[in-house]
């Protein structure tokens, strides 16, 4: 009896060793490059040289069927004064849903140095073209250090429309690094897929209203 319990022990777990190797090996790399084109993943983008030699790097993009001032204000209040940043509220805004509006109650435009919601900050910014934040030293686990950083590059096209880049860039130190990466990594690619059809969504509704005849 025990004898072919233990026989059957590498059998059944076949397919969760299977299953692993699969989104190790093949859904972890597509995952991390979500969206993007042939390249894209690869490309030198402002900011990469805060974090030179990162253990996680994940690169994203989508289309946006409107100009890169239809998207601008939507990066304009994010992360600030719970607004939040429009995915996986439950860890990054506290439970607070992220707002779908824009915000008049926020003062001013968002600058270089200001604080974020999260203990991120601003480090570098272009109107309708380059939105850089991070933080060093996080601590979002015990044990656990990291440094990141977050890129919202707006390209427009030639149909006037929007290419949005996002590149997420993570230096984390320690034995447990590696592995909470792995967590990490798939929690981002949840928040990331929710804030790009949020982004997408809310800038081309915006851009798509027409004035009402009077």
């Amino acid at each position: 009896m025990n004898k072919q319990k233990q026989a059957s022990t590498p059998v059944s777990a076949l397919p969760l060793l299977v299953g692993g190797a699969a989104y190790y090996l093949f859904l972890r790399p597509q995952m991390k490059k979500w969206g993007t084109r042939l390249g894209e993943s690869q490309r030198r983008l402002p900011g990469d040289e805060i974090i030179p030699k990162p253990n996680l790097q994940m690169t994203h993009a989508i289309n946006v069927d409107a100009p890169p001032e239809a998207v601008w204000p939507w990066l304009n209040q994010m992360g600030r004064e719970r607004t939040g940043y429009y995915g996986l509220d439950t860890l990054l805004n506290q439970g607070i849903p992220s707002v779908n509006f824009l915000r008049k109650d926020i003062p001013g435009p968002v600058s270089v140095d200001m604080a974020l919601d999260g203990g991120y900050h601003v480090m570098a910014l272009e109107e309708n073209r380059e939105f850089l934040f991070g933080a060093f030293n996080l601590q979002p686990a015990p044990g656990i250090t990291l440094d990141v950083t977050s890129l919202y590059l707006l390209e427009r096209r030639r149909d006037g429309s929007t290419r949005l880049l996002v590149r997420h860039r993570v230096f984390t130190y320690g034995m447990l690094g590696p592995a909470f990466n792995l967590l990490y990594e798939a929690l981002y690619f949840v928040f990331i897929w929710q804030q790009l059809k949020h982004l997408k969504q809310y800038a081309e509704s915006m851009a798509h209203l027409k004035p009402q005849p009077a």
